[in-house]
């Protein structure tokens, strides 16, 4: 197996690990530019507070990426996956009712614990609904990640700097500037929209933008979160994110960006703080929620393994593990994020 993997954002990265630990020869191809991969909190929440149910597959999830990612940490000899609490304020009597309820339902023991007391709460938090602690990792600091990962793979010779050209292809005879492959991966992010092989799948991407902010205020061990989050870095700042913007492939930060996370942050805290940095990416996300994993159904050696959308670093390393087994024939995809769920309506394709 020779395989060449579009992109080094987190999807590539996951996806390289992955081959290394199988022993199977690969390089990655990263133009070096735009990846929400590093501009993301990271942020490890297994809940979806919107309406207080647990993170798609996040039992299955969790226990993966608390493997996964202290091994890459210990292999390339850096830090990027951190402890850190998560305190939600809940957003309305109606959310507080479905966490009483989330706990007495036994699914949900290892995620949602009984609210805090008041004299518990910080006096800045706008929670007059009360609040409580959900149980998680904590979170993966994105730019670490990143430089570390690409400082790894660029040393052992496996990463290089260059725009791919599709012009250099020759997916029938299964070369890339007249190199051979066996498995081409396109892991380019919010770019694959427009790849020319996988350009028909439904991204629906997302702009989103953080705030790197400075307070004496914040618990440097704990996320505030209600209607946007208060992340504390090992850098000794904070990320205030994050926001969601359709359709546009712009990654620039906005000033209406910048307003929309101020003026949610009214309605966490009321701690003063300084604003130090304004940043933005575009996540790739898909209409369905789902990733987009799979082989084309007609160029056959070309794949896909992108679309992981706002919970990639929770969601990344269980994929990796799955797509890797499937490609050394150990393992399906799994169908709910496996392609062929699109292919009856842009191909006449009958499955084998």
């Amino acid at each position: 197996m020779k395989v060449i993997i579009v992109g080094g954002g987190l999807s590539g990265i996951c996806l390289a690990h992955q081959f290394e630990k199988s022993n199977i020869s690969f390089r990655i191809i990263d133009e070096g530019i735009n990846h929400s991969s590093k501009v993301a909190a990271g942020m490890i929440n297994p809940m979806t507070f919107r309406r207080m149910i647990k993170t798609w597959k996040g039992d299955d999830l969790i226990p993966t990426l608390l493997e996964f990612y202290p091994e890459i940490e210990e292999k390339i000899q850096n830090r990027f996956f951190f402890s850190r609490e998560l305190r939600r304020a809940y957003n309305s009597q109606h959310e507080r009712d479905l966490w009483m309820k989330r706990l007495e339902d036994e699914e949900y023991k290892n995620y949602i614990n009984p609210p805090e007391k008041s004299e518990n709460t910080p006096t800045h938090l706008n929670a007059p609904f009360g609040n409580g602690f959900i149980d998680t990792p904590g979170y993966v600091d994105a730019k670490r990640f990143m430089k570390h990962n690409h400082d790894y793979f660029i040393e052992n010779g496996a990463l290089e700097y260059s725009k791919f050209d599709f012009d250099a292809l020759d997916h029938e005879a299964k070369t890339y500037k007249n190199k051979a492959y066996t498995h081409l991966i396109f892991c380019e992010g919010y770019r694959g929209e427009d790849n020319p092989y996988f350009g028909y799948l439904p991204f629906k991407n997302a702009k989103g933008e953080t705030l790197t902010i400075k307070s004496e205020v914040f618990k440097k061990d704990e996320i505030l979160n209600k209607k946007c989050f208060v992340l504390p870095t090992e850098d000794n700042d904070f990320k205030l994110g994050a926001t969601y913007a359709w359709n546009t492939k712009d990654p620039s930060p906005t000033e209406e960006g910048k307003q929309e996370l101020l003026e949610n942050y009214k309605l966490l805290s009321t701690a003063e703080f300084e604003i130090i940095d304004h940043e933005a990416g575009i996540r790739p996300a898909v209409a369905d929620r789902r990733p987009l994993i799979g082989e084309h159904p007609t160029k056959k050696g070309l794949y896909i393994f992108n679309g992981l959308g706002a919970k990639g670093y929770m969601i990344a390393p269980h994929f990796a593990i799955e797509f890797v087994d499937f490609l050394k024939g150990e393992a399906t995809i799994d169908k709910e994020a496996d392609i062929q769920r699109f292919y009856k309506k842009h191909f006449k394709y009958k499955k084998s």
